[in-house]
């Protein structure tokens, strides 16, 4: 599917609710479906709120038959709908994953992305995704990345090097860090001409005040959504996968890549 709707729920999730925000969830799936999305993006931690360290492992759900996660995907293959929703997953033997979760218009779990870089602590809590990987899905080549991922430049250039046109990221950024997300997802779009959807919360949730701007970006850089600050808002965009390649080859970055100079940690396979 080359050209299709796609939209962010820059929202609050209600820690611990996990019921609660799953209703929410599949009420966002009906309104996005009536809209004509096509592709809907949720925040970081969505199904259970960020801030449950207490009950991380009980709220923790399987992948791919959690009960949750199973409602989500019966409702997406109703709908048609793709679906990209932030959630804890469990791991056994260790930490729970700060995961993104692809569910594709089939219903069927097409990518799922723990958070690889870890933010204020997060450690304490979760045990880092292993892998970085793009992953094929019926909207095209994607890659996911969970909120502290996107401020590194080397994980959005690894999706786009895996093949990846579209990139996704959940997000609970809070005050003061308002600008970061926004400036860094717009660039990641530009330097690697992918599309970008960024989806962050908005509101209160115990001590963070988490602060919106969530956006859509066109592969120039161009921005096609914007959220404000403090906002509940389904963000629409169209999307065009056929359009992620430069009409003139002056700004193709992946191709004018010079690996032979560049640091040894930054040259290694993808």
């Amino acid at each position: 599917m080359s050209s299709f709707t796609a939209a962010v729920w820059q929202t609050t999730s209600r820690p611990y609710d996990k019921a609660g925000n799953l209703a929410r969830a599949l009420r966002a799936m009906e309104e996005a479906h009536a809209l004509g999305v096509s592709l809907l993006v949720l925040p970081e931690m969505f199904l259970t709120g960020y801030l449950i360290r207490d009950q991380l492992a009980q709220l923790a759900e399987a992948i791919p038959d959690g009960p949750a996660l199973t409602a989500l995907r019966e409702k997406a293959r109703a709908l048609s709908l793709g679906l990209v929703v932030g959630m804890p997953v469990a791991n056994p033997g260790g930490k729970p994953y700060n995961a993104l979760v692809m569910v594709d218009r089939d219903g069927s779990v097409a990518g799922v992305q723990g958070k690889t870089h870890f933010f204020g602590g997060e450690e304490k809590m979760f045990d880092p995704g292993p892998t970085l990987r793009a992953f094929d899905t019926s909207f095209g080549r994607m890659g996911l990345l969970v909120c502290y991922d996107g401020e590194f430049p080397e994980t959005a250039r690894t999706l786009a090097l895996d093949g990846a046109k579209l990139l996704c990221m959940g997000a609970a950024n809070m005050t003061p860090y308002e600008d970061y997300h926004f400036l860094y997802m717009r660039t990641r779009a530009m330097e690697n001409r992918v599309y970008a959807l960024y989806c962050n919360y908005v509101g209160e949730e115990k001590r963070f005040h988490y602060c919106g701007q969530s956006g859509i970006f066109h592969p120039t850089g161009r921005i096609l959504a914007q959220g404000d600050t403090c906002s509940h808002a389904l963000l629409l965009a169209d999307v065009d996968m056929a359009d992620t390649t430069a009409q003139d080859d002056f700004l193709n970055y992946l191709r004018h890549r010079r690996p032979e100079l560049y640091h040894p940690d930054l040259t290694a396979q993808v």
